[in-house]
C-alpha cells in the first residue's frame, strides 16, 4: 500500500501550577510534540517523495498514533508516534520478506522481531534506522513491515488503558487481529536538509518562579521544601519557556532527586528526542537564592553535548531547603 499522507499533531500542554513530586512513569505536563511530513520527519523533505503515514490501531479499533516510514539511499527509516494521551512503552519492529516473519500458528510473535525497544519512562515517538544493507527486498526492491507496539492511554497521570497496537492494513492468517503492510523503496531528487540545531536555556519546573521571588524579571523557577521525607522525586524540566508558560518551550528532560537524610543527589536526564546539555548549574541550600544568574549557584558543570549529569550535594538535613536547577540545552528536532 502506497499511501501519501501529511500528519499534523497539535501541541498539548497539561499545566500543573502546584508542587507535586512524581514518581509515575511519565509526566503529566509533556507537551505534544508538532510532528508534519513537511517539517519534522525522521529524515526532513523529500522533493518527491514524503513519508508513507500508516495508522496504529490500538485495541484494534482505536486509532493511537502513526507510523512513519521513509528511506534515503542508505538507511530505511521507521518512526512511531503516539497521539495526545497514548504512550509507548514497547515497540517490535520486522522488516524484509514475508516469508521470514516469525509466526505461530499464522500469528506474529513480536518478541521474536529483530528490532525492538523498551522504554522507561514511556515515550511518545521514537525511530529506527535499519541500513538497507541489512534488508532482504524482493526484486522490485519492496519489503513488508510489521510494527507492533504495547500502549498506554495516559490522562492526568492515571493509565486508562493499555493496548496492543498494530499498523498495517493487511491482516496476518492466524486468529489474533495483527497486521502488516508493504513499503517499496523510493529514489528521492534532493536530499534531506541537514538538521537545524536550536539552543536554549532550561529550568527544573518548581513551586516558586523568580518573579514571585523577586529574584529577576527573566523565567525561571525555585523549589522550595519544607519537612520533605526521605525518597525519589521526579520532576520536568522545560526549555524556552519564557515568561513560565510552558507553551512557550519544549519540555527538554526530567530532573530525578534523591534525598537521603543530609544527602541530595540532583540528575538530569535529555528525554526530548535530539536533545543534549551544554552546561548545568544547581543551587541548593538551606537558605532561599539571592540571585538568578546561574552562575552564582555554586555547583556548575561544563559539558560536552550529554544527555545526563549528576550532582551529589549535602544540606543540613531537617528536610526543608531550596533547589534551582538550570541547564543550557541545544535540540535538532
Amino acid at each position: 500500500m502506497k499511501k501519501i499522507i501529511t500528519l499534523v499533531f497539535f501541541a498539548f500542554l497539561i499545566v500543573n501550577c502546584t508542587y507535586e513530586p512524581v514518581n509515575t512513569d511519565i509526566q503529566s505536563e509533556a507537551k505534544q510534540t508538532n510532528i508534519s511530513t513537511a517539517s519534522a520527519t525522521a529524515k526532513g523533505t523529500y522533493s518527491n517523495c514524503d513519508p508513507i503515514s500508516i495508522n496504529i490501531m490500538a485495541g484494534q479499533f482505536t486509532n493511537a498514533g502513526k507510523v512513519l516510514i521513509e528511506n534515503d539511499a542508505t538507511n530505511l527509516y521507521v518512526t512511531y508516534t503516539a497521539f495526545q494521551d497514548w504512550y509507548f512503552s514497547e515497540l517490535h519492529l520486522y522488516v524484509g520478506p514475508y516469508a521470514n516473519v516469525p509466526l505461530a500458528n499464522g500469528n506474529p510473535i513480536p518478541g521474536q522481531f529483530p528490532y525492538k525497544k523498551s522504554f522507561n519512562p514511556l515515550v511518545q515517538s521514537y525511530t529506527f534506522i535499519i541500513p538497507l544493507s541489512a534488508i532482504v527486498l524482493d526484486a522490485n526492491k519492496c519489503l513488508f513491515i510489521a510494527a507492533h507496539s504495547s500502549m498506554k492511554n495516559i490522562v492526568n497521570g492515571t493509565v486508562i488503558r493499555t493496548e496492543t497496537g498494530w499498523a498495517g492494513d493487511i491482516k496476518f492468517p492466524g486468529k489474533n487481529w495483527a497486521t502488516y503492510f508493504n513499503y517499496c523503496l523510493r529514489t528521492c531528487d534532493t536530499p534531506p536538509p541537514p538538521p537545524l540545531t536550536t539552543c536554549d536555556t532550561a529550568y527544573m519546573f518548581g513551586n516558586n518562579t523568580f518573579n514571585s521571588l523577586q529574584l529577576s524579571e527573566k523565567w525561571g523557577w525555585v523549589t522550595s521544601y519544607s519537612n520533605v521525607t526521605n525518597g525519589t522525586y521526579t520532576y520536568n524540566l522545560y526549555a524556552g519557556a519564557g515568561q513560565n508558560n510552558i507553551n512557550n518551550g519544549y519540555l527538554a528532560g526530567t530532573v530525578t532527586v534523591v534525598i537521603q537524610g543530609s544527602n541530595v543527589q540532583v540528575t538530569l536526564n535529555a528525554t526530548h528526542s535530539g536533545t543534549v546539555f551544554t552546561e548545568s548549574h544547581v543551587y541548593l541550600s538551606d537558605s532561599p537564592p539571592t540571585t538568578a544568574a546561574p552562575g552564582q549557584y555554586g555547583n556548575q558543570h561544563t559539558l560536552n553535548n550529554t544527555t545526563t549529569d549528576t550532582y551529589n550535594l549535602t544540606y543540613s538535613g531537617d528536610g526543608s531547603f531550596w533547589l534551582i536547577v538550570h541547564a543550557g540545552v541545544c535540540t535538532t528536532e
